[in-house]
């Protein structure tokens, strides 16, 4: 991952006034829109957390400042059409606002609390998934898939474990394969794949992959007797609370207006919508890879389950030792340096922890520009969303904020 330009113009409020002078003055498309909208940071009415000043929970106002205006110099300079920001400490919400448009054509500003497509972001929710019936017995992370899945049963694919499906090093790679989505539903795509084969061998390398995913999700639908997406719902969404989070999209939907159109470019082109809420969904499955819409508030609440391991039963999950399997360094073992960013089960990690006892700082990412990351030891949580594909500001908001909340 590329490093941002921000670490090198540190975090002073000047250098923040140039960078945001400088990006009102460019991109010259559009010129007779009307201005870039945001919504004010008063209180949104049932919030799940209290509100409360940067200062109130031992964070800098001038910091705060610093992040949320950078972010929306990127809209100004037309970076992103619209994003939503929420940042949470201590349990209180000290940053929260959205910026720019829902829909550029339409003019419909983005409202905070909307409905985002989060993509990858949904993995971390298989995953949860997959680790909850580990618990109950009745799978072990070391099992073949092909105990499981018989189409796993053959040269190619009979060494994958479920662990590694986690981790990403099963030897599948993320072009996936021809035809997957055609099949009529997911335990039959994820059979196709396992008929064919990794394109690695099992345990060989990390390779980014959604066939992983996909792979999980089949593993709860055989072991539960239901699709994952039912699995999820019951057990994860309902005892958290998880009211706008959801497996499923249609026009029709009482929610539906509620999500962003999505935007993608090709390299300094302008913005290009590609879909909207007055589109029908025309994937036949749900895919726990990436099917998922939600809001910064309920992915909030998720993050916050993996990371409260003090939590009473309904705020967390997974037990305490779980956790910190999922999310210690797979490879520790074989190397002498510790690497900054590495892959746990499900999810990407960003910063290791600063002693034993503490986790790491986690979270993912979703290809439609959207991020949740969790800060254990600080005990922040940031959600940045947007619905503007495969964008540098990403990457740009994860080190802005290893930068202000990583100790």
């Amino acid at each position: 991952m590329k490093p941002s330009a921000f670490r090198t113009t540190g975090l002073g409020v000047a250098s923040a006034a140039v960078v945001f002078l400088l990006a009102s003055c460019t991109s010259a498309d559009d010129e007779g829109r009307p201005g870039f909208p945001r919504t004010p940071r008063t209180p949104v009415a049932g919030a799940p957390y209290p509100y409360a000043s940067p200062d109130e929970v031992g964070l800098s106002e001038d910091r705060i400042w610093w992040f949320k205006e950078r972010l929306y110099s990127r809209v100004v300079a037309r970076h992103v059409v619209g994003a939503e920001i929420l940042v949470i400490k201590d349990r209180r919400i000290v940053l929260h606002q959205a910026m720019g448009w829902a829909d550029r054509e339409r003019l419909i500003p983005l409202e905070r609390n909307a409905i985002f497509r989060i993509a990858s972001m949904t993995k971390p929710l298989a995953g949860t998934a997959l680790l909850m019936l580990m618990e109950e017995g009745r799978v072990a992370l070391d099992d073949r898939v092909a105990d499981h899945l018989s189409s796993f049963d053959n040269v190619r694919s009979g060494a994958i474990t479920i662990r590694q499906l986690l981790t990403h090093r099963s030897g599948f790679v993320q072009a996936g394969v021809s035809g997957f989505r055609d099949e009529a539903d997911l335990r039959q795509a994820v059979d196709l794949a396992g008929e064919i084969g990794p394109d690695f061998p099992p345990g060989d390398r990390f390779i980014y992959s959604n066939l992983n995913s996909a792979a999980l999700g089949a593993l709860v639908d055989v072991l539960t007797g239901e699709p994952v997406e039912l699995y999820m719902e019951a057990r994860i969404f309902d005892p958290l609370g998880l009211d706008d989070t959801h497996t499923r999209f249609s026009p029709d939907l009482p929610w539906a207006t509620r999500v962003p159109s999505s935007y993608q470019r090709w390299g300094g082109s302008r913005w290009e919508r590609f879909w909207s809420n007055t589109t029908t969904n025309p994937e036949r499955w749900f895919s726990p890879s990436g099917d998922l819409f939600s809001t910064a508030f309920d992915y909030a609440r998720f993050l916050d389950s993996w990371m409260n391991l003090e939590g009473q039963d309904g705020e967390r999950l997974l037990t305490v030792a779980t956790v910190e399997e999922a999310l210690a360094d797979p490879m520790a073992g074989d190397t002498a340096l510790a690497r900054e960013r590495y892959y746990g089960f499900q999810w990407e990690i960003y910063a290791p922890p600063s002693s034993s006892g503490e986790l790491p700082v986690f979270g993912h990412r979703g290809a439609i520009g959207t991020v949740g990351l969790a800060f254990p030891e600080e005990d922040v949580l940031v959600l940045y969303l947007t619905q503007s594909k495969e964008n540098e500001v990403v990457d740009e908001v994860i080190d802005m904020a290893l930068d202000l909340f990583k100790r």
